[in-house]
């Protein structure tokens, strides 16, 4: 099977960022060298492409994808899975967190009061 190259201006998209060399290319884990070459018009593996497109057309950090979360961008990049919708449950995750903890808070102090009411002795809780 013979690797699937692309042809992209990548001088161009390097030099529209400000960027040098290096640090273009080293952010998506080629060599100056190796970018050099693709910048003078070798063409690319797609894997190198879609690198640079993460990293320098979509400003995703590459260093954050990992095989735990590598098939969740892969399904938003094919808009498989809607980032807007995921965003959302999750800000809706963290909203019922805080309210759990909250809750957690009352708790305490109402059974620390119970306490105290059975007890007559009041009970040194630390609550966070």
């Amino acid at each position: 099977m013979q690797e699937q190259t692309v042809a992209r201006d990548y001088r161009a998209m390097r030099r529209a960022l400000g960027l040098n060399q290096s640090q273009f290319w080293s952010a998506v884990k080629v060599t100056q060298s190796g970018g050099s070459r693709y910048e003078s018009g070798r063409k690319a593996p797609a894997q190198v492409d879609e690198m640079v497109r993460l990293r320098h057309e979509l400003g995703i950090d590459i260093t954050l994808i990992t095989p735990e979360n590598a098939d969740v961008i892969r399904a938003i990049l094919l808009k498989e899975l809607d980032a807007k919708e995921l965003l959302d449950l999750a800000n809706r995750c963290r909203e019922l967190m805080v309210n759990v903890g909250k809750v957690a808070t009352d708790l305490v102090e109402t059974s620390v009061g119970v306490n105290t009411m059975l007890t007559g002795k009041t009970a040194c809780v630390e609550v966070q």
